[in-house]
This record gives C-alpha cells, sequence and structure tokens, in this order.
C-alpha cells in the first residue's frame, strides 16, 4: 500500500503528458557496509613508486549491490504495443552523494516501445553481454569479484581506456539503440548499435575520428535456458584507435564470451570464458583473458555465493604480462523479502603479475565486509 502510494506520489509530481502512463513504479536498492581493507587494499601509487596505505574500517555502499533509486513505467497504447522508460540513479549511502557526479540519471535512461515481437529501447543502456552473463552469475553482479567486473588488476591501475570493467569490457552504454527479442522455446537474443559520436576529423594530434576512432560499438549475444541448463555467447566490437605505445595507450576493440551453467534446487555451478582485445600504437596489440567460475549453495537459512576469475595478460608494455587472481565469497541471510543482511570476502592477488618496476609492485588485496541491503 506503502509503496503504491508513494508510486502515485511520484507520478503527481512528473509533468503532466506522464500522468497518462499505464503504471509509474519507483524502485531502488539501498545498501550499506562495515569494510575492512588491508593495507595492500589502501596503497597508494605515485612516480611509480606504490606506498602502503594503512588497513583499517570504513563504512561503504554499494559493495554488494549499487544503491539506487530509479522510475520505470508503461503505457498501453493498443494492439499489443507498450511504451516503456526507465530513469535509474546510482547514489553512495554512507554519503549521500552520487555515484557517478557525471550524470544525475548515471546507471540507466532510456524510452522505448515494446510488443510481441520484442523490445526497442533508446539511451543509455546495459550492453548485450552485460545481460547474457547475468544468469550465469549465481552472485547476479554483486559482492567483491563478480562478472560485470571489478577495479583493474593490471598493475599501476595501468588499464588505459578498459575501464574498471576488464571481465566483460564496458557494461553501461551510452546513445544506444538496443533490442531484445522474446524468448523463443528458451532463446532469448540481445542486440545493440551506439554511435561513438566521435564524427569530426580534426587537424589537432589525437583529437579527431581519424585519431582516436568514432567510438562507434556494435554487440550481439544470446542466452539459451532448457530447465536448469544454461548457455550463452555474445561478442561487442568498438571502433577505436591507440595514440600511444604505453600500457596507458591501450584502447579496447572488441570483446567475446561464453558461458555455460547448470542449476538445481540448492545448489549450482557455471563456467564462462572472456576475452578482451586491445590495440597499442605501434606495437603488438595486447588482450585479457578471464576464466570465470561461480558457485552458489543453499546453506543453513541462507546462500553461500562464490565468483573466481583467472585472469591472463598478454603483451602489455612494461608489465610481466602473466596473471591475476580474484575471488569472491559471500553469505546472504534474509530478514523479510526485502531485505537481507550478509559477510564477504574479497581477494585480489596480483604477485603473477607486476610491473617491470620493482618499486610498483604490489601483492595481494584483502578485503572483508559486513553488510546490509534492503530492496524497495
Amino acid at each position: 500500500m506503502k509503496k503504491s502510494l508513494l508510486a502515485v506520489a511520484v507520478a503527481a509530481a512528473l509533468p503532466t503528458f506522464a500522468q497518462a502512463q499505464s503504471s509509474v513504479t519507483l524502485y531502488g536498492v539501498m545498501e550499506v557496509a562495515v569494510q575492512y581493507s588491508d593495507a595492500q587494499a589502501n596503497a597508494t601509487i605515485a612516480a611509480n613508486t606504490v606506498s602502503e596505505g594503512e588497513g583499517g574500517l570504513r563504512l561503504v555502499s554499494g559493495q554488494s549491490s549499487g544503491s539506487r533509486f530509479g522510475i520505470r513505467g508503461t503505457e498501453d497504447l493498443g494492439g499489443g504495443l507498450q511504451a516503456v522508460f526507465t530513469i535509474e540513479n546510482g547514489l553512495n549511502v554512507d554519503t549521500g552523494a552520487q555515484a557517478d557526479p557525471s550524470a544525475f540519471w548515471n546507471r540507466q535512461a532510456f524510452v522505448g516501445l515494446a510488443g510481441g515481437w520484442g523490445q526497442l529501447t533508446f539511451g543509455r543502456q546495459y550492453s548485450p553481454l552485460f545481460w547474457s552473463l547475468i544468469p550465469a552469475d549465481f552472485a547476479a553482479y554483486t559482492h567483491y569479484n563478480n562478472w560485470a567486473g571489478s577495479p583493474c588488476l593490471t598493475p599501476q591501475g595501468q588499464c588505459g581506456t578498459q575501464g574498471s570493467a576488464v571481465v566483460q569490457g564496458p557494461f553501461r552504454i551510452n546513445n544506444s539503440i538496443a533490442y531484445k527479442s522474446p524468448t523463443f522455446g528458451g532463446l532469448t537474443v540481445y542486440a545493440m548499435y551506439a554511435p561513438g559520436e566521435n564524427l569530426v576529423n580534426s587537424a589537432t594530434p589525437g583529437t579527431g575520428s581519424d585519431a582516436v576512432g568514432t567510438g562507434n560499438l556494435f554487440g550481439v549475444a544470446a542466452g539459451w535456458q532448457l530447465g536448469g541448463l544454461y548457455l550463452t555467447a555474445g561478442y561487442h566490437g568498438i571502433d577505436n584507435k591507440s595514440t600511444a605505445a604505453t600500457a596507458a595507450g591501450s584502447v579496447l576493440k572488441d570483446v567475446m564470451g561464453v558461458a555455460a551453467s547448470y542449476k538445481w534446487s540448492s545448489f549450482g555451478v557455471s563456467v564462462g570464458y572472456t576475452m578482451l582485445n586491445y590495440e597499442t600504437l605501434n606495437s603488438a596489440d595486447p588482450s585479457v583473458s578471464n576464466l570465470l567460475v561461480s558457485l552458489f549453495a543453499n546453506i543453513g537459512p541462507g546462500k553461500l555465493l562464490a565468483n573466481v576469475t583467472q585472469r591472463e595478460y598478454q603483451d602489455f608494455i612494461g608489465q610481466r604480462n602473466e596473471s591475476a587472481l580474484q575471488v569472491g565469497v559471500a553469505y546472504e541471510v534474509p530478514m523479510s523479502k526485502r531485505t537481507n543482511w550478509y559477510v564477504a570476502y574479497g581477494l585480489n592477488d596480483l604477485s603473477g603479475n607486476q610491473v617491470q618496476n620493482p618499486n610498483s609492485q604490489l601483492d595481494s588485496q584483502n578485503r572483508f565486509a559486513i553488510g546490509l541491503r534492503h530492496f524497495f
């Protein structure tokens, strides 16, 4: 009842044209945790020199799920056709600040049409790989080191335009046109085209589309569900060009991912693989590959979740180009249908992939958290 009244209040606050919606829903997640991180996890790097931080406690938001609030709605247009929209903001409960200060509706913002033929939407949206891989991640992209990605694990944070999600590449895509098919025989297809909108060639070196690419992205993925079995594959290609022969100058060119999963009533296991290919000016093209494992088991009153990623680097300048290991473990206990508490642990082991400069080497980073999460 309270949620319905709140939705009515939100609808009343919207402009007059929006009140014709068949439904408008306010939804969200509020999550906060007390986290301990060790000295390596709090290290900083300046002038190619590592300075270990102090191990200690902090209050964090978004460790399990990014805190957010959003509004979504539909309008019946007749003949089985609907207008749909979603706008979603990410925030930090610990400070009240936006999770991404560069945009208010920083998580999602799209509008489109849906019917028996599928859904076609326009705006800032999740990528095809994001949607196709999430059923295979039993943590559903929550907690430490999930399949959506994690902080860059190259030493010195030398990810260039890899961004922070080096499992599947960027997954919130601006200026995108996305299609989701209806499900036929358990098969769902996702497709996306996103103009990068860098269309002007420039006489200034390193700025025009002739130098750095248009940024256009094309993606396609499919997932097939048959009982407890789930199979998926997807690909993204991006028109990027490198302008520097350095690790930081590496730009993402394409991403592919595959996964297989089987889920029983109280246990499940998934195995996945992703490959990200980069371009670096005047040198061998680097790559990152990820072997992914996800598990869940219902134990006692809660659910145990575990994700493991073995990452291999190839041909990044200034690195030994070996491997890194990520582990994320969590135990969630429901307090109601919409509230749970959890404990979680995350390990980023960088000892197998160090830069050549001995002053810039990190080892293993450890984080522990106990948190509370509420859905509305």
